[in-house]
């Protein structure tokens, strides 16, 4: 298995994109490990088309954990 890049999650899970030596395909995985999301598993064709889905799940990912920090925000009532 060959890595070919690694990123890094809002939560500090790693995720690595690396080449399938069964099928010369790209596949992304996290280290040490864990399930994927429904929109990174599969095979990609290239390096650049795994690229663009992990980073639009990073981007999604990001935005969906400040809104849960938007929505968690104490606001204390005034008397």
């Amino acid at each position: 298995m060959r890595v070919l890049k690694s990123y890094q999650t809002a939560g500090g899970k790693e995720i690595q994109v690396f080449i399938d030596p069964k099928t010369a395909h790209c596949k992304i995985q996290f280290v040490p490990g864990g399930e994927l999301p429904q929109e990174l598993a599969g095979l990609y064709t290239s390096a650049a088309m795994a690229d663009i889905a992990v980073n639009a799940y990073l981007l999604r990912s990001a935005d969906t954990k400040a809104k849960k920090e938007e929505k968690v925000a104490f606001i204390p009532k005034e008397d």
